[in-house]
């Protein structure tokens, strides 16, 4: 029934897990990442590459095939922002270097397809056009399955299907919800008390729906609980249509970025940036370029797994402090059937008491597949249970509304561990309440030649795909502007 082993492992994602793992010893991902790393035994071949890698550490230069030995620009990370940086100097006719960490393109955008056979999101799954999103329309182009979120929505109370008088009175809190949370965000309230705890008030929590529709907005959707999101930044971000990939959205990312040369494994651990250039250290060498791009997410740079030199200026550590990485965790349940009924791609969520619930989107593209997920602290708890914790805790929910006999059905569950993971430190960007302004501060350039990207920069799409891409773009931008002024 539950999957353990390492065929339903990411390890994609894992690559600087070696040294995490220890720090972590408890959680179900070091405990799958140890069984991984102890029973892999290094051919020939491997230890071979292992010592040429750890020979070019001395080198004083990177080479990376298909890439110019002395770019224009070095890009630090291969996900969405990354690589639409990477099209966007190549349309530009700038030369670039661009490296990642990770064994795989995509960052934060990842689809695996050994787990259950079927495709799995892990990370981002939703495809947000708002109102376009470019990868959307090279789904189309390249023969991927996009169809619009249809919407559905199935509550319960219990084990029953909500009445009608129920469903009037969900809607009237809702309403409350978007009255309040706006009341909040035009109100120009600031500092801790930009935050949706306070914004809906005590009395909104005592309602028979209260706690449904903050779950549905907050750790189903900003990923963090009600005291730790902010009003003002939800309600300046812009609204969006959902899209779906039955490839997986991941696929999608992975195609987009096919054919961009790139350097995996080679991850940056130092950038200085005091001289005339910007000079990148990496296990395997070193890069100097004329500017560069740094597109890794605000988990990567609030852990200081990049050193700067000269050391950030005190304005760019508070942004990088003032935004917190939400976690957003899957649990994945294959189940033999559609087991309510309901059809592909149907929400169902179940009257809650508190935030610590699970939302499901069951029956995924009808391949019987279903996702739950947890946000906020309550998926920061299960990340230091066991990985049979948080697939339990996932079936639990269900069962709750379809009853015990439930878990026969079950093939397969999979949780994921997003705030485990130290190439991301998270799921997606989150400003702390009153912290509004981080993300400006945080996507602000440094010395003309030290850009910042990445999702958490985007003033109005934080927190998504479209959001990363779009900065990805016009950071290119601007230092392709930055290149010919000082050319």
């Amino acid at each position: 029934m539950y999957q353990f082993r390492d065929q339903s492992i990411l390890p994609a994602d894992f690559i600087l897990a070696q040294n995490f793992l220890y720090q972590t010893p408890h959680t179900h991902l070091a405990r799958l990442l140890q069984n991984i790393f102890m029973s892999f035994k290094p051919q020939p071949e491997r230890r071979r590459l292992l010592k040429t890698l750890a020979a070019s550490a001395l080198a004083p230069r990177l080479a990376i095939a298909g890439s110019p030995t002395d770019p224009d620009v070095v890009i630090i990370g291969a996900g969405v922002a990354g690589l639409e940086a990477a099209r966007t100097l190549t349309e530009q006719g700038i030369s670039f270097i661009l490296i990642d960490a990770n064994d795989r393109i995509g960052g934060r955008v990842h689809t695996n397809h050994s787990i259950f056979d079927v495709p799995f999101d892990t990370h981002a799954h939703w495809m947000r056009a708002s109102p376009d999103n470019p990868l959307i329309s090279h789904a189309r182009t390249n023969g991927f399955d996009v169809y619009k979120d249809p919407g559905r929505v199935e509550y319960f109370v219990g084990q029953r299907k909500v009445t009608s008088n129920e469903l009037a009175d969900l809607r009237q809190t809702d309403a409350l919800f978007n009255s309040r949370i706006k009341r909040s965000a035009l109100g120009n309230v600031n500092g801790p008390d930009d935050n949706a705890r306070t914004a809906l008030g005590k009395d909104f929590f005592t309602k028979p729906w209260g706690y449904t529709v903050a779950s549905e907005y907050g750790v189903w959707d900003m990923a963090q609980d009600s005291k730790d999101w902010s009003p003002n930044s939800w309600w300046n971000s812009l609204d969006a249509t959902n899209w779906f990939c039955t490839q997986g959205y991941g696929a999608v990312v992975a195609d987009y970025g096919r054919n961009i040369p790139v350097s995996l494994r080679t991850g940056a651990s130092k950038i200085d940036w005091g001289g005339p250039d910007v000079v990148v250290t990496t296990l395997t060498g070193t890069i100097r370029a004329r500017a560069a791009i740094l597109t890794v997410s605000a988990g990567v740079l609030a852990a200081d797994r990049i050193r700067f030199s000269p050391a950030l200026p005190v304005q760019k550590q508070q942004a990088i402090h003032d935004i917190d990485m939400a976690l957003m965790n899957y649990i994945g349940l294959l189940f033999k059937k559609d087991i309510f009924g309901f059809g592909r791609d149907t929400y169902v969520y179940q009257q809650q008491n508190d935030e610590t619930g699970v939302g499901y989107l069951t029956n995924t593209h009808d391949s019987y597949l279903t996702y739950g997920y947890v946000g906020g602290s309550q998926a920061k708890a299960l990340e230091r249970e066991s990985m049979e914790t948080a697939v339990t805790y996932g079936l639990d929910g269900l069962k709750s509304m379809l009853g015990n006999d439930i878990e026969k059905q079950l093939v397969k569950g999979f949780a994921t561990a997003c705030g485990q993971v130290p190439l991301f430190g998270g799921a997606y960007s989150s400003v702390r309440p009153g912290k509004t302004a981080a993300r400006r501060q945080l996507g602000a350039t440094l010395a003309d030649k030290l850009f910042f990207s990445g999702e958490a920069t985007h003033l109005s799409q934080p927190s998504t795909v479209n959001g990363g891409l779009e900065r990805g773009r016009a950071t290119a931008l601007q230092a392709t502007a930055y290149l010919k002024r000082v050319s």
